[in-house]
């Protein structure tokens, strides 16, 4: 069965859908993820790229990640929430910040990712490590 996900931004700007692709959602401690999101962490649902629909008023800030290849993080350039994280690395897929779903009850996060990088202030449970 294939599962529709749809989402947005605080001000209704920026709308998104999309196809879950059937890979493990995660917490992510990088620190990419903690200067774009302000927090510890960020909470990530994948899609299917080719799935994906995004309003166009979406902005996309490029840099490049710890690997040293392009990620593209994408925000509402009105309300500046942060919507959508991108790899060219895994360019199959596209992730969405649970944060911004319609039904954040849909996300459930089955492992952490970058530990090593979590900050000692940040409360968030542990799950599975990679």
């Amino acid at each position: 069965m294939t599962e529709r996900i749809t989402g947005g931004c605080k001000c209704g700007l920026v709308r998104y859908a999309g196809t879950r692709l059937d890979v493990p959602m995660f917490r992510c401690h990088c620190r990419d993820c903690q200067h774009l999101t302000g927090s510890g962490h960020s909470e990530m649902m994948p899609l299917v790229r080719d799935s994906f629909e995004i309003s166009s008023a979406c902005k996309t800030y490029e840099m490049l990640g710890g690997s040293g290849n392009p990620t593209f993080s994408g925000f509402c350039p009105n309300c500046g929430a942060q919507l959508t994280r991108r790899s060219s690395l895994m360019d199959d897929r596209i992730y969405v910040h649970a944060s911004s779903l319609d039904d954040p009850r849909k996300y459930n996060p089955e492992k952490s990712i970058y530990q090593e990088s979590a900050q000692s202030w940040d409360a968030t449970s542990v799950v599975g490590q990679t």
